[in-house]
């Protein structure tokens, strides 16, 4: 049950405990780990998209001053830009700065599997989101993955919020944090028809189903609070390139890169390629800006695809064994490393993950058995799975999986605990001698 007393100073206690555990993980990984790591992957877009916003230059292409950049959606460039105005040219203050805000995460979903199932499970779920590799191996990283992990955990606390007792305002508050998420990946616009409409879909009042028009209502305020947060970015990048361009343009080379024959036959079935992307960008006018380039890659990949149909299936399967961390996990853990992941950091993150998602499915079990809303969480396993599906297979596209992993996790952990317990003490009742009745 969702806890009573919200001020709970035990709770507050305990994920204050846990927090300083999990800031001296992630501190002391980054000191070890990273002060001789150079940038890899998309770590190199980031953190130079956040120093040329701490010059002034909003979101220019780093690499081509004065031409309009949008690779990735805009969210974690300026979460760092913080680290790369107070230490120009410092990548370590970037990496700590990061860490930082996976502390944050940690307190985020602690409160997150607080409001779903209450204070104990809340307590266990930060102990786990503290020391699941899966989450701190990101927070050493210049990526989105920390960025992508808090917005979630918002957008998920607003979400149970709203259910727990349907407003105008809760729902705008829940449609906010949705655009948010947005702005950190772009593909967590799934979070919309996923999440907003059923919530909305569903929504009682005082016990009883709201009434169409109300629902009609309140998914609309959500939409439009999660539109108004998305909208300076989409506007500010259709004014300022060739082709529309709404949260990135990052997805023309995402496409070919992921329908190539590189992709679709022999080892790399079911990942991605840079080969493809750079072979398909050598038919772009030199001149094109990122719209154009993203637009010719694009039809490209549409036209691999259409072509490969019959493949498909295949690729589609060799996607999800390897998202899901089922199919060549050595693999994985090799490709892992051009992101900048250790090789036994990444083992470490694939073992938890084997550990934790079959309790998870246990603790989803138990929730819904108990009655409790498990839907938004659901959710986000259901948008890793056609992410990986529709793109390639990768473990940082099973992130917002692991966010629910967690929470179910500690569920069923906790379960287990209070089962022992109980256990425990009926023991000892049956070993205890019977007392004695006083004399008359």
């Amino acid at each position: 049950m969702p806890p009573s007393n919200v001020g709970s100073r035990r709770f507050w206690w305990g994920l204050a405990l846990v927090c300083v555990a999990a800031a001296g993980l992630r501190f002391g990984y980054v000191a070890v780990a990273k002060p001789n790591q150079e940038l890899l992957g998309d770590q190199i877009y980031y953190s130079a998209q956040a120093r040329t916003i701490a010059e002034g230059n909003w979101f220019d292409d780093p690499y081509n001053p004065g031409r309009p950049a949008a690779d990735h959606p805009p969210l974690t460039s300026l979460m760092m830009a913080p680290a790369a105005a107070v230490a120009p040219g410092s990548v370590m203050a970037q990496r700590y700065l990061m860490a930082a805000y996976g502390v944050a995460v940690v307190a985020l979903i602690g409160l997150l599997a607080r409001k779903v199932a209450g204070d104990r499970v809340g307590l266990v779920a930060a102990l786990l989101a503290a020391f699941y590799p899966g989450l701190w191996v990101s927070d050493a990283l210049v990526m989105s993955e920390t960025i992508t992990a808090g917005t979630l955990a918002v957008a998920m606390l607003t979400s149970y919020w709203f259910a727990e007792k349907p407003s105008g305002r809760r729902a705008a508050l829940m449609g906010l944090a949705t655009g948010l998420a947005v702005l950190a990946r772009a593909e967590l616009v799934l979070l919309i028809p996923l999440v907003i409409v059923p919530l909305a879909w569903w929504a009682r009042r005082a016990g009883d189903r709201a009434t169409p028009k109300a629902r009609v209502a309140l998914g609309a305020v959500a939409i439009a609070g999660a539109l108004l947060v998305q909208a300076p970015w989409v506007i500010y990048n259709l004014t300022r390139f060739d082709q529309p361009v709404l949260f990135s343009t990052n997805d023309g080379l995402t496409w070919i890169g992921a329908n190539c024959p590189e992709t679709y036959y022999g080892g790399g079935v079911g990942f991605w390629s840079l080969n493809c992307g750079l072979a398909g960008m050598e038919s772009v006018p030199p001149d094109a800006d990122q719209s154009v380039r993203s637009a010719h890659l694009r039809s490209l990949g549409t036209t691999y695809l259409r072509e490969h149909l019959g493949r498909l299936p295949t690729v589609v399967a060799a996607r999800l064994g390897r998202g899901l961390g089922v199919w060549q996990p050595d693999q994985m853990v090799y490709l892992n490393r051009g992101e900048g992941r250790e090789g036994k950091v990444s083992w470490a993150a694939t073992f938890a993950y084997w550990a934790l998602a079959p309790l998870a499915v246990v603790g989803a079990i138990l929730l819904h058995r108990r009655r409790t809303m498990i839907w938004p969480l659901v959710a986000l396993v259901v948008i890793s799975v056609l992410v990986t599906a529709a793109f390639y297979g990768i473990a940082r596209f099973r992130l917002p999986a692991e966010l629910s992993i967690v929470v179910f996790a500690a569920v069923s952990i906790t379960g287990a605990g209070e089962r022992v317990g109980r256990w425990l003490r009926a023991r000892d009742a049956r070993r205890s001698p019977p007392v004695p009745e006083p004399a008359t």
